[in-house]
């Protein structure tokens, strides 16, 4: 199920480069699990797509926040391919009453 990218965005930077993840897979292997993403960029419109070896417990953290109800909060995913880095945390979405 693709998470709902109003009430729950799961937001990536990929180097530097953002973009909103539409569908994402997880393959577990040994020690890591292997994430494949279908992305898509806000401004352009232009998808893209992105693989990375990650650590279990993203899995876990990412999971969980697509099982919560509405939360208010985005999930954040950080790729460095250049120093070879993931990293993610949850932030509050501010609330624009328009």
């Amino acid at each position: 199920m693709p998470p709902d990218p109003i009430d729950k965005p799961i937001l990536l930077s990929l180097d530097g480069r953002g973009f909103h993840v539409l569908r994402y897979l997880a393959i577990p292997e040994e020690d890591m699990t292997r994430l494949s993403f279908e992305l898509v960029d806000p401004n352009t419109g232009e998808g893209a797509s992105a693989e990375a070896a990650v650590d279990r417990k993203l899995i876990e953290d990412l999971n969980s926040f697509r099982s919560q109800g509405s939360t208010g909060k985005a999930f954040l995913i950080w790729i460095d391919t250049v120093k070879g880095e993931v990293s993610w945390q949850l932030r509050k979405v501010p609330d624009f009453d328009l």
